[in-house]
């Protein structure tokens, strides 16, 4: 019978790993949200911008709505282009984790192999992401842009809709870099099944153990959200460990 590490044994394995290891890996994980965060304010900049030209052009607000919508399409694609960035993280915590030479220019081993692997992973995590959860930021924004109640109550209902699909989805195929990094010679479709197979029955714990880092979130909140520079790279030791753990489980 496959026995596995309770969350925290995972989590006391996770902080062991990092002991001496925070500088570095700080680094490559704020490397990436600077990455994302200048793309997607470059697209989001424009978008306003090219909004507000179409709306002084036109005075048609539907004009105005179609082009952010062209730019929602950009921010989607381009979160599907950034999210290959992953596949560098998630190898630089695996090499960590595992005694291996990890370097800052792993965050960027994903563009230099095979990439169409890596895409078809990050794709199917962004378009999960977008369609349970965008019907409702699309219905939050009329709430903002009109102030009606209804809107309000439609946003509402739609994100609780959302996750009730997106939470058990994206549990699923969570683990899909480390395996694609297991398994290069599987294809990003074959490497998404194989990891919705091998979870199953693992998500609630999973969920279990993302759960556990609220306290520590709040609590980096209250830092004014410099303990994520520390928490971060926690975090994702300890997802490293869960996926060691469940591919190396003990035996009775």
């Amino acid at each position: 019978m496959k026995q596995y590490k309770k969350n925290y044994e995972l989590k006391n394995t996770a902080k062991d790993k990092m002991e001496g290891r925070y500088p570095r890996s700080i680094l490559i994980l704020l490397l990436s949200t600077l990455i994302s965060g200048s793309v997607r304010l470059s697209i989001n900049s424009v978008c306003s911008a090219t909004m507000n030209s179409v709306y002084a052009m036109t005075g048609s607000m539907d004009a105005a709505t179609a082009i952010s919508f062209l730019f929602d399409a950009l921010l989607l694609l381009a979160g599907i282009l950034l999210g290959v960035m992953n596949a560098g993280i998630t190898l630089y915590f695996l090499n960590l984790a595992c005694g291996q030479p990890a370097a800052i220019r792993d965050l960027f081993y994903g563009f230099k192999t095979d990439s169409k692997q890596f895409l078809v992973i990050s794709a199917a995590m962004m378009l999960c992401q977008a369609l349970c959860l965008w019907p409702g930021q699309y219905l939050i924004r009329n709430y903002l842009a009109t102030g009606e109640i209804k809107w309000l109550l439609y946003a509402l209902t739609a994100l609780a809709a959302g996750l009730c699909f997106y939470v058990p989805v994206s549990l699923g195929i969570a683990m899909s870099f480390y395996l694609m990094l297991d398994f290069p010679q599987n294809s990003g479709r074959e490497t998404l099944a194989l990891c919705w197979r091998i979870m199953k029955g693992q998500r609630g714990r999973l969920f279990v153990l993302e759960l556990g880092f609220l306290p520590l979130m709040l609590l980096c909140i209250l830092s004014f959200g410099i303990g994520f520079l520390w928490l971060e790279p926690y975090m994702q030791m300890t997802y490293t460990c869960f996926f060691l753990d469940l591919m190396n489980p003990k035996k009775d």
